[in-house]
């Protein structure tokens, strides 16, 4: 039926493949988009990646896991959803089946992958949150001198901020690049920088 990739120890199915089983006869684009506002996460439940299409144009796809495929099925409320959901459950059983055979050293094996991907997916979600919380601009990649460090995990003080501030000001008056600002409830309007400047910034500067 579909495809299912084993990944990091994950079970993944591809949501264009999905689409197609499924006869959905919106455009692939716009039916993925509707069906990830239902709460899925990228990162945990989905994963994005760039690919080509037979033409060899650029195009985004997806990577669900079993379980986002599983729930996406059931919301199709039809018999080709009912299908794949249980095609997929029935992929867990017998993966559950086959590490009942597995020896106690395997086992071991198997459970520190696992551990490992959590782990993995756990950074990659709090990295996603430090770079919400950092950005808070309408420009992509625009950060807070302290934003950034909190985005990098480099404790930054007044003082260390206001040599980083004047280092990247002037590599944006060099380079002719915008600088943006954003309220701070310490200070004020407080400047923001493209992310690049910073990251040379923080280089140059003692941290």
């Amino acid at each position: 039926m579909i495809e299912i990739q084993t990944v990091k120890s994950e079970q993944r199915v591809s949501a264009r493949e999905l689409h197609e089983f499924l006869d959905v006869t919106t455009r692939f684009n716009d039916w993925i988009a509707r069906m990830l506002e239902y709460g899925f996460e990228e990162g945990l439940d989905f994963y994005s990646f760039l690919s080509k299409t037979p033409n060899g144009r650029p195009r985004t796809d997806f990577w669900l896991t079993l379980d986002c495929a599983k729930e996406i099925a059931m919301i199709q409320r039809n018999e080709k959803g009912k299908q794949a959901r249980k095609y997929f459950i029935e992929v867990e059983k017998k993966a559950r089946e086959a590490q009942k055979h597995l020896t106690p050293a395997e086992q071991l094996l198997h459970n520190a992958e696992l551990l490992v991907a959590q782990e993995r997916k756990l950074q990659e979600h709090n990295q996603r949150l430090d770079a919400l919380e950092a950005k808070t601009t309408t420009r992509p990649d625009y950060f807070t001198v302290a934003g950034y460090g909190s985005l990098i995990g480099v404790p930054v003080n007044i003082k260390l901020a206001s040599q980083i501030g004047r280092k990247a000001s002037q590599m944006c008056k060099e380079r002719d690049l915008p600088m943006d600002s954003c309220p701070d409830p310490r200070f004020g309007q407080v400047r923001m920088y493209p992310r690049g400047v910073l990251e040379e910034a923080f280089e140059k500067v003692s941290v």
